[in-house]
């Protein structure tokens, strides 16, 4: 079977705010959405990002889920799978994505534990979520929450979300631009109002949880800079 083709980055990533400097591990996340969305020119555009952020700090890649944790929603809502097996199977599905952006990401040292990478990890979500406390199993927990939680886990305060948006909306859809930065409290505020659909329905619990800041924003060498989302 053919793999994936492998590039090296052709551009200096803006990697305004959170990340561009900082002395501990940063946790971004590849969104399965950039698939969906971009192909596989879409991931490389992420995991052009993430290369060059490991030029300057430790980086733990997190998977999103796509089109392959999509496949799970599917299958849950024909047969209800149940929240215990429809968690294992969408971790599963995160380590999909994760095989994928391995090809595009070879020198990723592959971690199937929540631990910072020496250089560049990229995370096996099942082996380093399964069955583990305090993550509930629930649609409403996705790899944006799984990633602020693996930061919490390593030490990082830094986390990176990279979508196929420019960062967190008021509402879906909306010409408007997105917001420069958010409380996680008013992120809250926002989605409960049915807003803010950018980021899963917990990620603000995991925020003041464990104290990170997180950015949402599309990779690429012109993007801007997305939304910051602070603890307070």
């Amino acid at each position: 079977m053919a793999t994936v083709a492998r590039s090296r980055p052709r551009w200096r990533c803006r990697c305004s705010a959170v990340g561009e400097r900082g002395s501990g591990p940063l946790v971004v996340k590849v969104g399965g959405g950039l698939l969906e969305s971009g192909g596989i020119a879409g991931l490389r555009r992420a995991c052009d990002v993430v290369s060059e952020l490991a030029r300057i700090r430790p980086v733990l890649v997190v998977p999103g889920g796509g089109p392959f944790a999509d496949a799970v929603r599917t299958a849950d809502a024909c047969g209800q799978l149940g929240d215990e097996l429809a968690h294992r199977l969408a971790l599963a599905a995160m380590d999909q994505l994760g095989a994928v952006i391995g090809e595009l990401l070879p020198a990723a040292e592959p971690i199937d534990a929540l631990r910072a990478p020496a250089a560049l990890g990229l995370l096996l979500a099942a082996p380093a979520f399964a069955g583990r406390p305090g993550v509930p199993e629930s649609w409403e927990v996705t790899s944006d929450s799984l990633a602020a939680l693996a930061a919490g886990a390593i030490g990082a305060r830094e986390v990176i979300l990279l979508k196929a948006v420019a960062g967190v909306l008021p509402r879906w859809p909306s010409s408007e631009p997105p917001f420069a930065e958010l409380s996680a409290g008013r992120l809250r505020e926002l989605q409960e109002a049915g807003g803010a659909g950018a980021v899963d329905a917990y990620l603000p619990t995991v925020i003041e949880r464990t104290g990170v800041s997180v950015r949402v924003r599309a990779p690429g060498p012109d993007a801007a800079p997305g939304t910051l989302i602070t603890p307070s």
